[in-house]
């Protein structure tokens, strides 16, 4: 097969040069631009991984297997309401499906889930990403991806892989709102062969469909939303072929039959009142409501906040690729005979990879505030240069040195984009140590016994739990501290003061 003769190796080649790129970032400690989310992860992996996931009935549990631990919502769910019997709370904020795969790689490999095997996992789904957006480029093109190498293609390939949000969020930093990039990628590139080639009634293509969808929906609500774009696209199409209500009925029992076992799971830890009370609170929270009570003022200030942090965050990330749309358009004007033209097929792309992720900020702009959200639009960016790149090229009106020296100095203007903005070193561009959560965490881990309750005054980090491999509960002082130890029947535990270079810690004893 020639592509895995001739092309992926070259696909491959470009993929180790993203992770020498981002060598010095591997493994240092976890601190900011959200890696609590990666010690999120690892705290529920390292728990099943410990103690069995049977244990937890196959659900992401937030508290270490200490009796000491028990009973402390560090980061479990908001309301404090999803909680087992024995203490444990669970994060039900997503899908499981994220945490799952990558337990089940550890299993197969035999090693324990920690930072740097997670994040060597998060890179490959990097690559597999990278290549079906390979794979992309070549369907809109008509070029078979099986023969040899398609440049247009491969420089999609490239900006995928060397944009900076896809550099950092699929490397440095994983949760299900990363996972979910690799099946929304595959998600649009078979929809669209399946559009392209009337192939709704094909098993292959069904069975593919089908478990792609199951995969996005149950690892992150993009998933829910990618589904609702095929379901509208569909609909307004079912006139020009009786295929697509086939696709619409796949669709809606994958998405019906998804979210029942997610709320089935979620619901058997504590009952359905109180997984609904936590989902209600957490759509206030991270929804589009914004302020509600300062009346409309209120909540059109709060909203034009989050709309604002949404387009900042986007303006940063993709910063140079609006450079070079701004210097196509401005080539096509300059060159008459050269026209801005998309087939049928370019528009059901920006249909498929633009929609769900404006129905995502739509409804939770709040959530969107978080830069990790714009990763999903890499998948558009990045074809888009690769249309872009094809279409000059076709037109002949740049030498093809002159063409190749453009999009060449692009990537290399995006590989430092990533590195500034992600300094290697000890400390960020702000100055900030990367250490910091690490320091705290391993004095706690050295200090406090496993029989005691680790107390602070100060609210921990996700990172820091996950250094000092405890659950921390937060009080306001030593009272309340010995109150908590009275309520749970502990003997003793210990008050910590972690302030910048002067560590301490406080013995207390139930009485």
């Amino acid at each position: 097969m020639i592509f895995l003769k001739k092309t992926f190796p070259i696909l491959l080649v470009a993929f180790m040069l993203s992770v020498v790129l981002r060598l010095p970032q591997l493994g240092r400690p976890l601190s900011k631009h959200h890696e609590f989310c990666t010690a999120v992860s690892l705290r529920i992996l390292q728990n099943w991984w410990d103690e069995g996931i049977e244990k937890f009935n196959y659900l992401p549990a937030t508290n270490f297997s200490n009796q000491a631990d028990k009973f402390i919502n560090n980061f479990g769910n908001a309301t404090g309401s999803v909680v087992d019997v024995t203490g444990n709370y669970y994060y039900v904020s997503h899908p499981p499906l994220a945490y799952y795969v990558p337990y089940a790689f550890f299993k197969l490999i035999k090693v324990r889930p920690d930072v740097v095997p997670l994040q060597l996992f998060n890179m490959l789904l990097h690559f597999l990403s990278a290549i079906f957006v390979y794979f992309t480029v070549c369907l809109l093109s008509f070029n078979r991806a099986r023969s040899h190498l398609h440049v247009p293609s491969f420089v999609a390939f490239l900006f995928y892989l060397f944009a900076p949000a896809t550099l950092w969020f699929q490397g440095n930093v994983y949760m299900s709102d990363m996972a979910v990039q690799l099946p929304f990628v595959i998600g649009v590139y078979v929809v669209l062969k399946m559009i392209i080639r009337q192939k709704f009634h094909v098993p292959k293509y069904v069975f593919f469909y089908t478990l792609v969808l199951f995969s996005m929906i149950y690892t992150s609500w993009l998933g829910v939303f990618f589904a609702i774009a095929v379901i509208i696209y569909s609909l307004l199409h079912t006139r020009t072929s009786k295929g697509f209500n086939v696709l619409i009925l796949l669709t809606i029992g994958v998405l019906f039959f998804t979210l029942r076992l997610i709320v089935y799971q979620y619901a058997s830890v504590a009952g359905l009142s109180a997984l609904l009370m936590e989902s209600f609170d957490r759509y206030l929270v991270r929804g589009s409501l914004g302020d509600l009570q300062n009346g409309f003022f209120g909540f059109l200030s709060s909203y034009f906040i989050f709309l604002k942090n949404l387009l900042y965050n986007y303006l940063v990330n993709y910063f140079f690729f609006y450079l070079i749309i701004a210097g196509f358009i401005g080539f096509v004007f300059s060159k008459h005979k050269l026209k801005i033209t998309f087939s049928e097929n370019g528009y059901r792309f920006m249909w498929l990879s633009v929609l769900p992720i404006g129905l995502l900020h739509l409804l939770f702009l709040n959530y969107s505030e978080h830069d990790f959200t714009v990763l999903y639009a890499a998948l558009f960016f990045s074809v888009l240069c690769g249309i872009f790149y094809d279409k000059i090229k076709k037109s002949g009106a740049v030498s093809h040195q002159r063409l190749n020296f453009i999009f060449g100095f692009s990537l290399l203007l995006l590989m430092v984009h990533y590195t500034v903005s992600n300094m290697p070193g000890s400390k960020n561009f702000r100055g900030e140590r990367y250490d910091t959560d690490q320091l705290k965490g391993a004095y706690i881990a050295q200090q406090a016994k496993s029989n005691e309750v680790v107390f602070m005054i100060e609210k921990p980090e996700p990172q820091l739990l996950f250094y000092a491999q405890r659950n921390i509960k937060v009080v306001k002082d030593t009272a309340e501290a010995i109150t908590f130890l009275e309520k749970r029947k502990i003997a003793s535990g210990r008050i910590f003061s972690l302030k910048e270079g002067s560590f301490s810690s406080q013995y207390i004893i139930n009485q």
